[in-house]
């Protein structure tokens, strides 16, 4: 500006303690020969409150920053303080089981060695689930997850996944409780299965031996809702919202021990379909209540509505 004594435009700098944040550049009508001293302190002013307000938004996505950055680090440190117990304690149980076996072979009786052969096998399974979880999780995040939606039968996805949850969990039994004329789903079935056992793994883990996971599923209004109920020490009123993000366990209650990943997952899975998932207290107020919520499609919207007349 100092140089260009000719330019209709005045520049000048929006700075806070002497640090460059803009620069303003005022262009004046073709009638004026300068800039009035009135219009300049105008401009003065104005260039201080610029200056202040880009201050205040590089602060604000500094801290912004800092906190991603934070959280990235907490999430760091729980993925591997999870894999480290989560992923060695399935192979310790099974290279122990694998290496009795090759030392005494036939001198370990039938009935033991079927035993660590289940064991081998249990501890393979659930090391599989957990892997098919950081995959999810991982899908997730990046949102690389796609929808291959169908229509399908409620009753179908749920008995699915519950008869998955009787091979790994064969003494808890499960109590499903359907409508006979549920509506059909319009989703991703192998998501919502996915969805639906991992909750049902939490309540099972957690259940106290002889007592049941019950399963209702009921259609409220436009939306179909399937409530999985155990009778467990239950979720602290105050952690309840908690307990569906990534890697976080509460102290007691029904999370205790766990990764920290299926109700994250579930949560993802079921909001990708644009329904939600909200932990509740159990009937009578006993043990926990997870509810998934998924928004019924009208008939016609998607799909041959011949089918699904």
């Amino acid at each position: 500006t100092d140089t260009l004594a000719g330019a209709r435009v005045w520049c000048a700098p929006a700075a806070i303690d002497k640090r460059v944040l803009a620069v303003v550049a005022i262009e004046w009508p073709a009638a004026w020969t300068h800039l009035p001293p009135e219009v300049e302190s105008l401009a003065d002013r104005m260039l201080q409150q610029v200056a202040a307000a880009l201050e205040r938004t590089h602060l604000t996505a500094g801290l912004e920053e800092a906190r991603v950055q934070g959280e990235t680090e907490r999430l760091r440190a729980a993925l591997l303080s999870s894999v480290s117990h989560d992923l060695r304690s399935p192979l310790a149980s099974m290279i122990g089981a694998a290496g009795s076996l090759l030392a005494y072979g036939e001198q370990i009786a039938p009935a033991d060695r079927t035993e660590l052969l289940e064991s081998i096998r249990h501890e393979g399974e659930r090391l599989d689930r957990y892997i098919q979880n950081l995959l999810d999780m991982t899908r997730l995040g990046h949102g690389s997850l796609s929808l291959k939606r169908d229509w399908v039968a409620t009753d179908e996805i749920v008995g699915s996944a519950v008869q998955r949850l009787s091979r790994s969990f064969p003494e808890v039994p499960v109590q499903v409780h359907t409508l006979p004329a549920l509506p059909l789903l319009y989703v991703h079935a192998a998501l919502i299965e996915q969805a639906l056992f991992n909750v049902l793994e939490n309540a099972a883990r957690f259940a106290p031996p002889g007592t049941a996971v019950d399963v209702q599923c009921i259609r409220l209004d436009a939306e179909l809702q399937i409530a999985i109920s155990d009778r467990g020490p239950g979720i602290p009123a105050d952690e309840r919202t908690r307990v569906f993000d990534m890697f976080y366990s509460v102290s007691r209650g029904d999370r205790g021990g766990g990764t920290g990943l299926g109700l994250a997952i579930c949560q993802g899975m079921i909001g990708a379909h644009g329904g939600r998932v909200e932990a509740l207290p159990g009937p009578h107020g006993v043990g926990t209540t997870v509810r998934i919520c998924l928004p019924l499609e009208p008939a016609g919207d998607n799909g041959d509505p011949a089918t699904i007349a």
